[in-house]
Protein backbone atom coordinates (compact mmCIF):
# COMPACT_ATOMS: atom_id res chain seq x y z
CA UNK A 1 0.00 0.00 0.00
CA UNK A 2 1.36 3.57 -1.11
CA UNK A 3 1.85 5.58 2.13
CA UNK A 4 0.50 8.84 2.25
CA UNK A 5 3.48 11.53 1.06
CA UNK A 6 3.75 14.67 3.68
CA UNK A 7 2.87 17.24 1.39
CA UNK A 8 -0.29 15.68 0.05
CA UNK A 9 -4.07 16.30 1.27
CA UNK A 10 -4.50 15.59 4.96
CA UNK A 11 -8.02 14.56 6.15
CA UNK A 12 -8.99 16.28 9.37
CA UNK A 13 -11.99 15.19 11.62
CA UNK A 14 -14.04 17.94 13.21
CA UNK A 15 -16.39 17.02 15.60
CA UNK A 16 -19.00 19.73 16.99
CA UNK A 17 -21.82 19.34 18.88
CA UNK A 18 -22.63 15.61 17.95
CA UNK A 19 -22.28 15.98 14.34
CA UNK A 20 -18.89 14.82 12.51
CA UNK A 21 -17.18 17.27 9.36
CA UNK A 22 -14.97 17.11 7.39
CA UNK A 23 -12.15 19.12 6.31
CA UNK A 24 -9.71 18.95 3.50
CA UNK A 25 -6.03 20.89 3.64
CA UNK A 26 -3.92 21.07 0.65
CA UNK A 27 -0.41 21.75 0.62
CA UNK A 28 0.89 23.86 -2.48
CA UNK A 29 3.13 21.02 -3.89
CA UNK A 30 1.52 17.88 -4.00
CA UNK A 31 4.50 16.17 -5.83
CA UNK A 32 7.06 14.22 -4.35
CA UNK A 33 10.62 13.09 -5.36
CA UNK A 34 9.91 9.93 -7.27
CA UNK A 35 7.00 10.61 -8.54
CA UNK A 36 6.43 11.12 -12.27
CA UNK A 37 6.45 14.86 -13.10
CA UNK A 38 5.08 15.44 -17.15
CA UNK A 39 4.79 19.33 -16.27
CA UNK A 40 5.74 21.64 -14.06
CA UNK A 41 3.18 22.12 -11.38
CA UNK A 42 0.99 25.49 -10.41
CA UNK A 43 3.76 27.74 -8.89
CA UNK A 44 7.09 26.23 -11.43
CA UNK A 45 8.22 27.01 -14.15
CA UNK A 46 10.77 24.54 -16.61
CA UNK A 47 13.28 24.92 -18.44
CA UNK A 48 14.46 22.11 -21.14
CA UNK A 49 17.79 20.26 -21.26
CA UNK A 50 18.87 22.38 -24.38
CA UNK A 51 18.34 25.56 -22.27
CA UNK A 52 21.03 27.79 -23.16
CA UNK A 53 21.85 28.74 -19.52
CA UNK A 54 22.66 25.00 -19.06
CA UNK A 55 26.19 24.53 -19.38
CA UNK A 56 26.97 20.85 -20.07
CA UNK A 57 31.05 19.35 -19.57
CA UNK A 58 32.34 16.63 -20.70
CA UNK A 59 31.12 13.88 -22.97
CA UNK A 60 27.30 14.35 -23.24
CA UNK A 61 24.67 13.07 -26.12
CA UNK A 62 21.31 14.12 -27.11
CA UNK A 63 18.55 11.27 -26.83
CA UNK A 64 15.09 11.73 -28.15
CA UNK A 65 11.61 10.26 -28.01
CA UNK A 66 8.21 11.40 -27.42
CA UNK A 67 8.45 10.49 -23.88
CA UNK A 68 11.17 13.28 -23.00
CA UNK A 69 10.16 16.65 -22.17
CA UNK A 70 9.95 18.37 -24.89
CA UNK A 71 11.09 15.61 -27.10
CA UNK A 72 14.64 15.31 -26.19
CA UNK A 73 17.13 14.46 -22.85
CA UNK A 74 20.99 15.05 -22.42
CA UNK A 75 22.87 11.90 -21.61
CA UNK A 76 26.22 11.41 -20.35
CA UNK A 77 27.90 7.82 -18.58
CA UNK A 78 30.48 6.70 -16.08
CA UNK A 79 32.57 6.10 -18.87
CA UNK A 80 34.40 9.96 -18.73
CA UNK A 81 35.06 11.46 -15.24
CA UNK A 82 34.20 14.97 -13.80
CA UNK A 83 30.99 15.01 -16.21
CA UNK A 84 28.75 17.13 -14.72
CA UNK A 85 26.00 20.29 -15.71
CA UNK A 86 26.14 23.68 -14.13
CA UNK A 87 23.76 26.59 -14.28
CA UNK A 88 22.53 29.44 -12.10
CA UNK A 89 19.18 30.80 -11.51
CA UNK A 90 16.97 33.33 -9.59
CA UNK A 91 14.81 32.01 -6.88
CA UNK A 92 13.73 30.25 -3.88
CA UNK A 93 13.03 26.59 -5.63
CA UNK A 94 14.96 24.16 -7.57
CA UNK A 95 13.28 20.80 -9.22
CA UNK A 96 15.16 18.58 -11.29
CA UNK A 97 13.34 16.47 -14.26
CA UNK A 98 14.88 12.95 -15.10
CA UNK A 99 14.63 9.32 -16.23
CA UNK A 100 15.16 6.74 -13.29
CA UNK A 101 15.84 3.30 -14.31
CA UNK A 102 17.83 0.12 -13.36
CA UNK A 103 21.01 1.81 -15.05
CA UNK A 104 20.93 4.92 -14.10
CA UNK A 105 23.71 6.10 -11.22
CA UNK A 106 22.40 6.76 -7.23
CA UNK A 107 25.42 8.83 -6.28
CA UNK A 108 25.01 11.99 -7.87
CA UNK A 109 25.52 15.04 -6.12
CA UNK A 110 24.31 18.91 -6.32
CA UNK A 111 25.75 21.50 -4.98
CA UNK A 112 23.74 24.79 -4.40
CA UNK A 113 25.93 27.61 -3.13
CA UNK A 114 28.59 25.29 -1.86
CA UNK A 115 26.21 23.04 0.07
CA UNK A 116 26.58 19.38 -1.45
CA UNK A 117 23.93 16.83 -1.41
CA UNK A 118 23.02 13.52 -2.86
CA UNK A 119 20.76 11.92 -5.20
CA UNK A 120 19.68 9.20 -7.05
CA UNK A 121 18.19 8.59 -10.76
CA UNK A 122 18.46 4.47 -9.92
CA UNK A 123 15.13 2.58 -9.40
CA UNK A 124 13.97 -1.08 -10.13
CA UNK A 125 11.38 -0.25 -12.71
CA UNK A 126 11.98 2.22 -15.79
CA UNK A 127 9.86 6.04 -15.37
CA UNK A 128 10.30 8.78 -17.44
CA UNK A 129 9.98 12.70 -16.61
CA UNK A 130 10.86 11.87 -12.78
CA UNK A 131 11.54 14.22 -9.90
CA UNK A 132 14.56 13.20 -8.86
CA UNK A 133 15.73 15.83 -6.59
CA UNK A 134 13.87 18.80 -4.85
CA UNK A 135 14.88 21.89 -3.36
CA UNK A 136 13.01 24.72 -1.30
CA UNK A 137 12.95 27.18 0.68
CA UNK A 138 16.33 29.27 -0.28
CA UNK A 139 16.76 32.79 0.37
CA UNK A 140 15.38 34.98 -2.77
CA UNK A 141 18.43 35.48 -4.93
CA UNK A 142 20.88 34.57 -7.05
CA UNK A 143 21.97 30.63 -6.77
CA UNK A 144 25.11 28.76 -8.29
CA UNK A 145 24.02 24.79 -9.09
CA UNK A 146 26.42 22.46 -9.87
CA UNK A 147 25.16 18.43 -10.74
CA UNK A 148 27.90 15.97 -10.96
CA UNK A 149 27.14 12.64 -12.03
CA UNK A 150 27.85 9.77 -10.17
CA UNK A 151 29.72 6.72 -11.03
CA UNK A 152 27.71 3.34 -9.57
CA UNK A 153 26.15 1.96 -12.49
CA UNK A 154 25.97 3.68 -16.53
CA UNK A 155 23.86 6.41 -16.87
CA UNK A 156 23.00 9.72 -15.96
CA UNK A 157 19.97 11.77 -17.64
CA UNK A 158 19.22 15.65 -17.38
CA UNK A 159 15.52 16.06 -18.91
CA UNK A 160 14.15 19.45 -17.47
CA UNK A 161 14.57 21.98 -14.41
CA UNK A 162 11.61 23.22 -12.56
CA UNK A 163 12.18 27.06 -10.60
CA UNK A 164 9.35 28.59 -8.91
CA UNK A 165 7.42 31.07 -11.52
CA UNK A 166 8.72 34.09 -9.54
CA UNK A 167 12.80 33.23 -10.41
CA UNK A 168 14.01 32.24 -13.97
CA UNK A 169 17.42 30.57 -15.19
CA UNK A 170 20.59 33.01 -15.21
CA UNK A 171 22.22 34.14 -18.51
CA UNK A 172 25.85 34.32 -17.40
CA UNK A 173 27.12 35.22 -20.47
CA UNK A 174 25.39 38.78 -20.29
CA UNK A 175 26.53 41.42 -17.58
CA UNK A 176 23.13 43.22 -15.59
CA UNK A 177 22.21 46.39 -16.30
CA UNK A 178 24.81 49.11 -14.18
CA UNK A 179 24.07 52.56 -12.42
CA UNK A 180 20.34 51.89 -12.24
CA UNK A 181 18.59 55.19 -11.27
CA UNK A 182 15.20 56.39 -10.40
CA UNK A 183 13.76 59.93 -10.44
CA UNK A 184 10.73 61.10 -9.07
CA UNK A 185 8.53 63.29 -10.61
CA UNK A 186 4.69 63.97 -10.69
CA UNK A 187 2.32 61.15 -11.15
CA UNK A 188 5.94 59.15 -12.19
CA UNK A 189 9.30 57.69 -11.41
CA UNK A 190 11.91 57.76 -14.32
CA UNK A 191 14.38 55.15 -14.39
CA UNK A 192 17.77 55.07 -16.53
CA UNK A 193 20.55 52.68 -16.71
CA UNK A 194 23.77 51.86 -18.30
CA UNK A 195 23.13 49.86 -21.71
CA UNK A 196 24.72 45.94 -21.85
CA UNK A 197 26.91 44.81 -24.82
CA UNK A 198 25.02 42.20 -26.51
CA UNK A 199 21.67 42.76 -25.35
CA UNK A 200 18.54 42.82 -27.30
CA UNK A 201 16.34 44.37 -24.67
CA UNK A 202 15.65 45.04 -21.24
CA UNK A 203 13.39 44.08 -18.33
CA UNK A 204 11.75 46.74 -15.62
CA UNK A 205 10.76 45.10 -12.29
CA UNK A 206 8.85 46.67 -9.54
CA UNK A 207 8.53 45.90 -5.80
CA UNK A 208 6.30 48.09 -2.65
CA UNK A 209 9.47 46.05 -0.78
CA UNK A 210 13.28 46.47 -0.54
CA UNK A 211 14.83 43.01 -1.70
CA UNK A 212 11.25 42.07 -3.58
CA UNK A 213 9.58 40.12 -4.51
CA UNK A 214 10.07 41.86 -7.71
CA UNK A 215 7.05 41.98 -11.04
CA UNK A 216 7.94 42.50 -14.08
CA UNK A 217 6.13 45.49 -15.09
CA UNK A 218 7.55 45.87 -18.60
CA UNK A 219 9.46 43.77 -21.37
CA UNK A 220 11.07 44.26 -24.23
CA UNK A 221 12.01 47.72 -23.13
CA UNK A 222 15.03 48.35 -26.08
CA UNK A 223 16.00 51.72 -24.79
CA UNK A 224 18.02 52.20 -20.91
CA UNK A 225 15.32 54.02 -19.94
CA UNK A 226 11.66 53.51 -18.87
CA UNK A 227 9.11 55.89 -17.38
CA UNK A 228 6.84 53.88 -15.07
CA UNK A 229 3.69 56.09 -15.24
CA UNK A 230 1.06 53.06 -12.85
CA UNK A 231 1.84 54.69 -9.49
CA UNK A 232 0.69 56.17 -7.00
CA UNK A 233 1.48 59.15 -5.02
CA UNK A 234 3.25 58.83 -1.61
CA UNK A 235 4.12 55.06 -1.88
CA UNK A 236 8.03 53.89 -2.30
CA UNK A 237 8.65 51.77 -5.36
CA UNK A 238 11.82 49.67 -5.94
CA UNK A 239 12.93 48.94 -8.84
CA UNK A 240 15.45 46.30 -11.06
CA UNK A 241 16.37 45.68 -14.52
CA UNK A 242 17.79 42.55 -15.99
CA UNK A 243 19.65 42.19 -19.72
CA UNK A 244 17.92 40.00 -22.13
CA UNK A 245 19.12 38.52 -25.42
CA UNK A 246 18.53 34.94 -27.21
CA UNK A 247 20.06 33.09 -24.66
CA UNK A 248 18.11 34.32 -21.98
CA UNK A 249 18.21 37.18 -18.87
CA UNK A 250 20.52 38.74 -16.66
CA UNK A 251 21.42 38.78 -13.12
CA UNK A 252 19.47 41.84 -11.39
CA UNK A 253 20.71 45.17 -11.57
CA UNK A 254 21.43 47.21 -8.37
CA UNK A 255 17.55 48.04 -6.70
CA UNK A 256 16.98 51.84 -7.01
CA UNK A 257 13.51 53.62 -5.48
CA UNK A 258 11.64 56.78 -5.23
CA UNK A 259 8.54 57.77 -4.34
CA UNK A 260 6.05 59.54 -6.91
CA UNK A 261 5.13 62.78 -6.23
CA UNK A 262 1.18 63.82 -6.22
CA UNK A 263 -0.08 65.95 -8.43
CA UNK A 264 -0.95 69.26 -7.08
CA UNK A 265 -2.75 72.51 -7.93
CA UNK A 266 0.95 75.23 -9.15
CA UNK A 267 0.71 77.60 -6.20
CA UNK A 268 3.95 79.47 -8.34
CA UNK A 269 6.12 78.88 -5.82
CA UNK A 270 9.77 78.29 -7.03
CA UNK A 271 13.31 78.37 -5.71
CA UNK A 272 16.66 78.69 -7.07
CA UNK A 273 18.37 75.50 -5.23
CA UNK A 274 22.45 76.10 -5.04
CA UNK A 275 24.44 72.86 -4.13
CA UNK A 276 27.84 73.33 -3.01
CA UNK A 277 30.25 70.06 -3.51
CA UNK A 278 33.46 69.60 -1.00
CA UNK A 279 35.78 70.18 -4.36
CA UNK A 280 34.60 74.27 -5.34
CA UNK A 281 32.06 73.20 -7.53
CA UNK A 282 28.76 75.17 -7.37
CA UNK A 283 25.35 73.96 -9.11
CA UNK A 284 22.10 76.00 -9.57
CA UNK A 285 18.82 75.08 -10.31
CA UNK A 286 15.30 76.85 -10.76
CA UNK A 287 13.29 74.72 -9.59
CA UNK A 288 9.30 74.71 -8.51
CA UNK A 289 9.10 74.12 -4.68
CA UNK A 290 7.49 70.59 -5.34
CA UNK A 291 10.88 69.44 -7.31
CA UNK A 292 13.12 71.36 -4.49
CA UNK A 293 11.52 68.95 -1.58
CA UNK A 294 11.80 65.93 -3.58
CA UNK A 295 15.39 66.46 -4.00
CA UNK A 296 15.64 67.53 -0.16
CA UNK A 297 13.24 63.97 0.83
CA UNK A 298 15.90 62.25 -0.92
CA UNK A 299 18.55 63.95 0.83
CA UNK A 300 16.92 63.51 4.17
CA UNK A 301 16.48 59.86 3.15
CA UNK A 302 19.74 59.15 2.02
CA UNK A 303 21.22 60.64 5.02
CA UNK A 304 19.59 58.30 7.16
CA UNK A 305 21.19 55.26 4.91
CA UNK A 306 18.63 54.86 2.79
CA UNK A 307 17.99 55.39 -1.30
CA UNK A 308 20.08 55.82 -4.02
CA UNK A 309 23.72 57.25 -4.05
CA UNK A 310 22.75 59.77 -6.95
CA UNK A 311 19.89 61.96 -7.16
CA UNK A 312 18.73 63.23 -11.25
CA UNK A 313 17.85 66.53 -12.28
CA UNK A 314 16.17 66.46 -15.46
CA UNK A 315 16.92 69.79 -17.50
CA UNK A 316 14.63 71.54 -19.34
CA UNK A 317 16.65 74.14 -20.07
CA UNK A 318 19.24 73.98 -22.97
CA UNK A 319 18.51 70.86 -24.42
CA UNK A 320 19.77 72.00 -27.55
CA UNK A 321 18.97 68.82 -30.25
CA UNK A 322 19.00 66.46 -27.61
CA UNK A 323 15.87 64.28 -26.64
CA UNK A 324 16.49 64.74 -22.39
CA UNK A 325 19.48 65.61 -20.58
CA UNK A 326 20.06 64.70 -17.30
CA UNK A 327 22.55 65.94 -14.50
CA UNK A 328 23.17 63.31 -11.71
CA UNK A 329 24.67 65.18 -8.12
CA UNK A 330 26.25 62.28 -5.66
CA UNK A 331 25.16 62.17 -2.07
CA UNK A 332 28.74 62.40 -0.65
CA UNK A 333 29.71 64.97 -2.73
CA UNK A 334 27.31 67.74 -0.87
CA UNK A 335 29.13 70.25 1.22
CA UNK A 336 25.90 71.91 1.91
CA UNK A 337 23.04 73.85 -0.13
CA UNK A 338 20.95 76.83 0.07
CA UNK A 339 17.32 77.00 -0.72
CA UNK A 340 16.39 80.56 -2.09
CA UNK A 341 12.14 80.89 -2.44
CA UNK A 342 10.59 83.32 -4.58
CA UNK A 343 7.16 83.96 -6.62
CA UNK A 344 6.98 83.34 -10.06
CA UNK A 345 4.89 85.62 -11.68
CA UNK A 346 1.43 84.52 -13.32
Amino acid sequence: MKQWKSIASKLILVIFTGILFFTVQTSTYAAAVGDQLTSPEAGWKRYDDTHAGLKYTGSWYTATGTSYYNGSAKVTTKAADNNYVSFSFYGTELRLIADRNTDRHSDNTITIDGVTETFTEYSTTSTKQVLVYEKTGLPLGAHTVNVTVGHNRINFIVDAIDIDDTGYLINTNLSSPLDLSAAAAIEKIDLSWTAVTNATSYNVKRSTTTGGLYETIASNVTNATYTDINVTSDVKYYYVVTAVNAAGESISSNETSAIPLAATVPDNGRAILTIYLNNGTEKEYDLSMTEVNAFIDWYDQKDAGVGTAKYAFIKAWNKGPFIKRTEYVVFDKILTFNVDEYAAEE
